[in-house]
């Protein structure tokens, strides 16, 4: 967490609890990829940073949502998170 620059007890809660939220997410990707055994291969940052480039396009009258394309590793990664975008 960088330097705190607020000026007022409120925000100083709010920024503590994003940061509390923000350690329990990381905690739980690194409880998934060491139990796959990804950490020999990938880091976390590098998962983090290749499903940045995944996007949803929502077009005005169409109901369903354009993904972009996805690539092989990012295949990879949404199997090993269980997570399901179809």
């Amino acid at each position: 967490m960088k330097r705190l620059r607020i000026h007022s007890s409120a925000a100083m809660d709010g920024r503590l609890f994003i940061q509390y939220i923000a350690l329990i997410l990381s905690s739980q990707i690194k409880n998934i990829m060491d139990g796959a055994g990804w950490f020999k291969n990938h880091n976390m940052q590098e998962v983090i940073d290749e499903m940045k480039s995944l996007r949803v396009v929502s077009v005005e009258g169409k109901r369903r949502q354009i993904y972009t394309t996805i690539t092989a590793f990012q295949k990879e990664i949404m199997e090993l998170f269980e997570l399901n975008i179809s």
